[in-house]
């Protein structure tokens, strides 16, 4: 019994150290890969673009949050079927029936709200002042 134990204790270990020698190297091959995505000019060029070239408009049907938390995601759904994810203080503002645009080619989103009240908001500044650091460096 003890030489089964002594064995097992043994396999058990062998076991830990392969399955440690397999996942570092993944666990660093994907670091190196987010790395290098995260500052390649490339890359954050077509985020940003692809992000400035998105369209939606529509009134707003529905509101969402995904948590009761301050750093919870706050959603609205258009009339159009698009989500779109709101800061904190214009979900508070807006309600069923405002109005949100986004047009092409632009980095801001315009709220409509009923009462006559409007708001904009830089849509793309952090992808914007990524690519721009990227191309300054």
């Amino acid at each position: 019994m003890l030489k089964v134990s002594k064995e097992l204790e043994n396999q058990e270990s062998e076991i830990r150290k392969n399955l440690f020698l397999v996942f570092i190297p993944i666990v660093i091959i994907i670091a190196f890969i987010s790395l290098y995505q995260s500052n390649s000019i490339e890359y954050n060029k077509r985020k940003y673009e692809k992000s400035r070239n998105e369209e939606f408009h529509g009134k707003v049907i529905r509101k969402r949050e995904e948590g009761d938390y301050v750093r919870a995601g706050r959603f609205v759904l258009l009339n159009s079927y698009h989500e779109e994810r709101v800061d904190n203080d214009i979900y508070a503002k807006i309600s069923v029936g405002d109005s949100v645009i986004k047009q092409k080619g632009k980095d801001s989103v315009y709220f409509f709200f009923k009462n006559g009240q409007f708001a904009i908001k830089d849509y793309n500044k952090f992808l914007r002042e990524n690519y721009f650091r990227l191309l300054n460096e």
